[in-house]
């Protein structure tokens, strides 16, 4: 069976990007046909089990920023999901309209911000240009202090 610690105990653990990273891997677990079979039921019970007590550890956490905001939407549309069965529920639609006003009202890092021209090399002839002010620049200083 699986032996799954609970990080109750552990604040630094407790983080809403470690218990999100819990939840998603404990889903997958959850999707995966294998653990439909009788013989894993005892272990599908403890990773349903497992995952509500991630999803309540969750909702005792306070989210620092939009990101950690918008991992407690997913959790609760997917356990929406999972029990209306519907895909076009209109709580699921408000949930990721919330979800979309959420990252659009964050603003985002300076890394995101532009992909363009972060790094810009150097033309050939600029290079050339480059280095000779630099050996002038030596030629000076070793002048002066001649």
């Amino acid at each position: 069976m699986a032996n799954f610690q609970s990080n109750s105990g552990n604040d630094s653990a407790n983080t809403i990007a470690a218990l999100g990273l819990r939840w998603a891997a404990l889903r997958g677990m959850l999707g995966s046909p294998l653990i439909n079979s009788e013989d894993q039921k005892p272990l599908r019970d403890e990773l349903l089990q497992e995952l509500q007590s991630v999803g309540q550890a969750m909702s005792e956490i306070a989210a620092r920023n939009g990101v950690e905001l918008c991992a407690k939407i997913d959790v609760v549309s997917e356990e929406l999901r999972k029990i209306s069965g519907d895909e076009d529920d209109p709580a699921q639609n408000l949930l990721a309209s919330i979800r979309k006003d959420v990252l659009a009202l964050t603003p985002r890092a300076v890394a995101e911000r532009s992909s363009v021209q972060l790094v810009r090399g150097m033309s050939p002839h600029r290079g050339a240009e480059a280095s000779t002010p630099t050996e002038t620049t030596r030629a000076a200083e070793a002048a002066k202090s001649s």
